[in-house]
């Protein structure tokens, strides 16, 4: 039976999400780099003006690229002022704890470090191990939340990206003879590899390196990600429009040269740049004329 829930080719003011991934045209070659760079390197900022497409390349470009590979993303949103970032990111990543770490450790995950909570998960697929990316989208919500809290998350990531175990934690398997320290003990205290992405507005990235003090890797890799370009607009607005599938309420459809010129002379600024955001503003508008017309 079809759905009732109408299924727009153009996602109009909202971002693409991951299950958009077969619309998002456009920006092969920014996805390509930023994989790139994501896969060699520990923590990568990612920034743009607003409405320039940050969340939609994530979504619907990143996560699930990254889900091709030995990747496990985690996408997190710190927007709840009622949850502090710290238990945000346990939430996310609560579905992989292994809980029978916290019961030979003697924890809770609310006791747990986020250390020791990362440690505690099981990134897997058919035996196969996965890297966990973290991918802390909208970043600037960060700094909305308390002082204390912000504090109480950037020395856990530091933790995190620092290639070695917490000093409490060193403490920990210090105090454990050598002759008496199991296979198992020996697991849980050997050092993990995660990475961090946080993607976050041009105009916000300043305040990125109030966390450089514990994090000074911070700002050493940064995508920028720049409006489109007309050739990359143009195969935004065509390619999506010629998709056939019966999850559409739009037979495919296709544009006129000169409605292609007018959409990308409007939206067009100085440099012949193109902010997606208004692209699939004007899209979607078309589309839902063409709903109206096949009824």
């Amino acid at each position: 039976m079809k759905s009732n829930k109408i299924k727009y080719r153009y996602p109009g003011i909202r971002a693409f999400e991951i299950e958009d991934k077969k619309l998002f045209f456009g920006r092969k070659d920014e996805l390509r780099k930023l994989f790139s760079l994501v896969k060699s390197k520990p923590l990568v900022v990612v920034f743009a003006k607003s409405g320039i497409g940050k969340s939609s390349l994530i979504n619907a470009g990143l996560i699930p690229l990254l889900g091709k590979k030995e990747f496990q993303a985690i996408k997190i949103r710190l927007q709840d002022p009622t949850t502090t970032p710290v238990n945000a990111v346990k939430q996310a990543v609560s579905s992989f704890i292994d809980k029978q770490y916290f019961d030979v450790h003697l924890k809770t995950v609310e006791e747990a470090s986020l250390w020791e909570c990362m440690r505690a998960c099981k990134f897997k697929k058919n035996e196969t191990s996965f890297t966990p990316i973290l991918i802390f989208d909208q970043f600037e919500e960060f700094f909305d939340h308390d002082l204390k809290d912000q504090e109480e998350l950037k020395l856990e990531i530091a933790n995190l990206v620092s290639d070695r175990l917490p000093l409490d934690v060193q403490e920990e398997f210090r105090k454990i003879p050598r002759g008496q320290r199991t296979a198992e003990q020996k697991e849980w205290y050997n050092p993990f590899e995660v990475k961090i992405v946080f993607a976050i507005r041009s105009d916000r990235i300043h305040r990125l390196d109030e966390l450089s003090d514990d994090i000074p890797i911070i700002l050493h890799d940064r995508f920028h990600l720049k409006p489109m370009q007309y050739k990359q607009a143009r195969e935004a607005i065509i390619a999506p429009a010629l998709l056939s599938n019966s999850q559409f309420d739009t037979p495919p459809f296709t544009y006129s040269e000169k409605t292609l010129e007018k959409i990308l002379n409007y939206l067009g600024n100085k440099d012949d740049e193109i902010e997606s955001f208004q692209l699939q503003l004007i899209c979607q508008n078309i589309e839902k004329k063409i709903k109206e017309i096949h009824g």
